[in-house]
């Protein structure tokens, strides 16, 4: 495992790695693993996949039905549209390439019998199988038949086309409509890798290159098996080395590259900097598309959004992931956008436990270092922005003072502790303005702790600039842990901010100027009132 910042360069030094004894004698791949060893990374594919997507495609190619990639399926919708039955027929007319991205076809997870999981191919080696199931009779011709791909994979063959692939799977029934539900789908990614051929005239390893392993000098990360001795001599291999290396061309944009835990490192640090997308495009993909039946998850494309809640504060940090399990190989790739951080697992086992081993390394890990990325946060907003802040002309009697909470239940962020303008005092004006602001029954007071900034737009780098706005957070309400009683206590994006304005400037938009070397703040500038106040030392 390791982490990566886009803070600190030092962070990718931050590295565990453990070979099992029983590899140390293995007759092929890698005796001592570090973070150049290579591993299937399962799938995490499907994100790497689909990050080749974000970058080639338009925006409205996610749009593209897969009727209008494949043959197949077009045929199926226009032989069963008089006698349409949207419970035994896939509307892949209605499914677009965002759907399956998002996991949200629909459509089955395998798209083909006679694989792992399967009863039917237990039924070839042992009839009674069937029977112990209380199952009909097999009928192994005609399913070979509708399946072209069937017989050669269950023989151990690679040479399933997507063409084939799509003639078997265009009459699977659905097991949710388009868009209705997620539902977690290989087949979705061998589909989606085919669209992505067919949209950008290459083949998905051309496309792996030009699009992400090439610009970002990933020399380790490729999209076949490695065959070279001298990079089989830096592959984790786990087990039979030709199950662990198998090569299913259809199924690569789901499970099938290969990569280190260095080259994922540059991947996730790539994403959250926007190396290769531009920074609209990151924001639109790093959102939730769909909600599970538990509140701590979500899903995107692909991304498995985690919400974790920090123990004392409450706070939500939404966690970025992608998940790989296959075979003898697991992996996680982790971001924290709130922190520009992330970390990388890949591990490979033949006893089948790695992805229980890597999900319970990746919660001591979070709940280790998600407390302390918060805390380090409170200690730079302490030496960077925090203090009280004049204007140059003294006659114009303004002053600002910021502090940093030091409770570990407080909400984080910069509270006005002082603020007077022009010999004014703005701060107890405004909390009363702003709780005047929200429609609550019965009226509540305004708390002297309401108000607090936080950062919304950074523009070190160019400008040398951040803006903050100021949120609200009122704990004097009296109807805790109600859905719709308390939404505008916790929602400051509905109810106060931007809701003050002068000239149609927020009144509590507040702009720091950065020295760009130190990361401190020189001085602050509250927009609607255009006057510069200066930090003192």
């Amino acid at each position: 495992m390791g982490m990566f910042s886009l803070h600190d360069e030092g962070a990718r030094s931050l590295q565990y790695h453990h070979t099992a004894l029983r590899h140390l004698n293995g007759s092929i791949g890698t005796k001592k693993v570090d973070g150049d060893s290579i591993y299937r990374t399962a799938s995490i594919s499907k994100l790497i996949t689909t990050y080749a997507g974000m970058i080639e495609l338009d925006e409205n190619d996610w749009n593209i039905p897969l009727s209008d990639i494949y043959p197949a399926f077009k045929n199926l919708v226009r032989k069963t549209k008089d006698d349409f039955d949207a419970v035994q027929y896939t509307q892949w007319d209605r499914i677009t390439i965002g759907d399956i991205a998002a996991q949200l076809g629909g459509i089955s997870r395998l798209g083909f019998p006679l694989t792992a999981g399967d009863i039917l191919l237990q039924a070839a080696s042992n009839p009674s199988v069937v029977e112990s199931w209380g199952l009909p009779p097999p009928n192994f011709p005609a399913t070979e038949a509708r399946y072209p791909c069937a017989k050669d994979l269950a023989s151990g063959s690679t040479t399933c086309s997507i063409e084939n692939y799509t003639i078997g799977i265009a009459s699977d029934t659905p097991r949710y409509l388009p868009a209705a539900s997620p539902l977690y789908s290989d087949s979705g990614f061998f589909l989606l890798g085919g669209a992505l051929s067919n949209l950008t005239n290459m083949s998905m390893d051309d496309l792996y290159r030009k699009a992400i392993f090439d610009p970002l000098g990933l020399e380790n990360t490729m999209s076949e098996p490695p065959s070279d001795p001298a990079v089989l001599e830096r592959t984790v291999v786990a087990g039979n080395a030709d199950v662990a290396l198998v090569n299913v061309p259809i199924t690569t944009p789901s499970g099938g590259i290969f990569s280190t835990v260095n080259d994922l490192s540059v991947i996730g640090t790539s994403i959250l900097n926007s190396t290769l997308l531009s920074t609209d495009k990151t924001n639109r993909w790093m959102k939730p598309v769909s909600f599970t039946g538990d509140l701590r998850y979500a899903v995107g494309r692909p991304w498995e959004i985690y919400r974790y809640v920090h123990h004392d504060s409450e706070v939500v940090t939404d966690i970025y992931t992608k998940l790989g399990d296959s075979g003898v190989y697991g992996g996680l790739l982790v971001l924290l956008p709130d922190f520009d951080f992330g970390f990388t697992i890949l591990g490979a086992n033949d006893i089948g436990i790695q992805t229980q081993a890597i999900q319970l390394v990746a919660d001591l890990v979070i709940d280790s270092l998600a407390p302390a990325l918060l805390g380090q946060a409170h200690r730079e907003a302490l030496v960077n922005l925090a203090g009280s802040y004049t204007a140059k002309d003294k006659r114009l009697n303004t002053t600002l003072t910021l502090s940093v909470p030091s409770s570990s239940t407080a909400a984080p962020g910069l509270l006005i502790t002082e603020w007077i303008s022009n010999g004014t005092d703005i701060k107890n004006r405004l909390a009363a303005s702003l709780i005047d602001l929200v429609p609550h029954l019965p009226q509540r007071p305004a708390s002297p702790m309401m108000l607090r900034l936080v950062p919304t737009i950074q523009s070190i780098a160019s400008s040398g600039q951040i803006s903050f706005q100021m949120e609200t957070v009122n704990p004097t309400g009296p109807i805790d842990g109600h859905l719709f009683s308390q939404m505008y206590d916790v929602n400051p994006w509905a109810s106060t901010m931007d809701q003050l304005n002068y000239n149609d400037i927020p009144i509590n938009e507040f702009v720091f100027s950065i020295d760009k070397n130190t990361g401190k703040a020189g001085a602050v500038t509250p927009s609607a009132y255009k006057v510069e106040l200066e930090r003192k030392e």
